[in-house]
């Protein structure tokens, strides 16, 4: 085992349960468990009992969203979603892959992430998604890092409007050009949780690495919730130094640093004639998979409580930051008739309290939005991502309050 995989491989999936006692409660909130019959705890017991090479086989543990929703109410703090991810490693070397049923929309998308691992694939991202007034360039301290978005034109409409947005928004607030790379890789996060290819999660870590190094950046900024964990957390635990070479933002913390330090204000749009009430979807990665030091959840609702003196009222849903609902679907898997339950569910708490879903994870974004396809009486609820909702209400200010450049 080579050194990059002993970092974030665990083949002893005993030792990371070994503090369990069986109290249940994992089971109790496992989202998957409302849709269907799985029982985390059960999971748990047999592997404690010695029994898990008959876990791996069954393959039971391709259904579980890893929501990390267990984790919240777990004593023990034991992360049923890593003991997952682990296991899936195990299932793909030891030969039970048994994944066809598993990967949403025929694989397309992880296969692009693993073709992009390879030193002989040349990448040239579609750069057509930038707005003109936007200066770019190759070398800089600030990179937007785009992620696959542009990719997910393949199949998928209208989601050149999140990119565009966020980096309009990047744009307005820096003097300098922001760094956008055609050569940028995939950061892997749908390769590592969802399918257990650790090798090629490591690949692509370590060539994401070589074009930062090479751009000269100091800041990433992202607007995909699964990117910035993946650089945040899972990238540290490959490089030591990656947190002290790169400082890492979603596009929220960007936004909310700007906003506090007086550089950009709230307007309201030309077109609002009254108070819109909108609420707010918290994905699993932002929510239960960061340090519990981090408080992004904290920080968008500081934004959006501001937004009602521009005519914009914000409402909680029923579960909410930590116990926000699973949208079904992460790293492209297991979008079934299962995880669409799960989806209606809560568009139908979004509909209760508003007229507008925000959220700040493109692939929460495409599927919810996929569902209202087939359900009507959901249909009338606009879904945003946090970029494509903020971009044209922020100004920015000179020193004495005067707004000087806008939307």
């Amino acid at each position: 085992m080579n050194n990059s995989l002993k970092k974030i491989y665990e083949p002893d999936l005993r030792k990371l349960l070994k503090k369990c006692y069986q109290c249940a409660r994992c089971s109790g909130v496992c989202q998957v468990s409302k849709v269907q019959k799985y029982t985390p705890s059960r999971i748990i017991q047999l592997i404690l009992e010695g029994f898990e090479d008959k876990v791996i086989k069954s393959g039971v543990l391709w259904d579980c969203l890893t929501c990390n929703s267990c984790l919240q109410t777990c004593p023990k703090d034991i992360n049923f979603a890593d003991i997952v991810r682990n296991a899936r490693y195990k299932m793909q070397i030891e030969g039970f892959h048994n994944l066809d049923r598993c990967i949403a929309h025929k694989g397309v998308f992880p296969t692009i992430a693993e073709l992009m691992s390879k030193d002989e694939i040349k990448i040239k991202r579609p750069l057509d998604w930038i707005p003109k007034d936007c200066r770019i360039s190759d070398h800089g301290s600030i990179l937007y890092y785009v992620g696959c978005l542009p990719f997910f034109n393949v199949e998928f409409e209208n989601l050149d409007s999140i990119a565009s947005s966020t980096l309009q928004i990047i744009c307005r607030i820096e003097d300098t050009p922001i760094v956008v790379l055609k050569e940028e890789t995939c950061c892997g996060h749908d390769l590592y949780w969802g399918q257990g290819k650790f090798e090629i999660f490591i690949e692509l870590a370590k060539r994401n690495m070589r074009v930062f190094e090479k751009a000269g950046i100091s800041t990433i900024v992202t607007a995909c919730a699964e990117c910035y964990r993946t650089f945040k957390v899972d990238y540290q635990n490959l490089f030591n130094e990656f947190n002290e070479k790169f400082e890492v933002k979603h596009i929220i913390e960007y936004i909310y640093d700007k906003w506090k330090q007086g550089t950009i204000e709230f307007k309201k749009p030309k077109k609002l004639k009254e108070e819109i009430p909108f609420t707010y979807h918290d994905p699993c990665r932002l929510s239960r998979f960061l340090p519990k030091d981090n408080n992004i959840v904290e920080k968008v609702r500081e934004i959006f409580d501001n937004l009602k003196v521009v005519g914009y009222e914000f409402k909680e849903m029923e579960h909410n930051k930590e116990n926000s609902l699973c949208c079904g679907v992460n790293s492209w898997m297991n979008c079934n008739e299962r995880s669409k339950a799960l989806r209606y569910k809560r568009l139908l708490e979004a509909k209760a309290v508003g007229t507008k879903l925000i959220t700040s994870c493109p692939k929460c974004r495409i599927h919810f939005t996929c569902l209202q396809k087939d359900q009507e009486d959901i249909s009338s609820i606009e879904i945003l991502d946090l970029s494509e909702f903020l971009v044209n209400m922020i100004s920015i200010k000179n020193t004495d309050n005067d707004v000087v450049k806008g939307g």
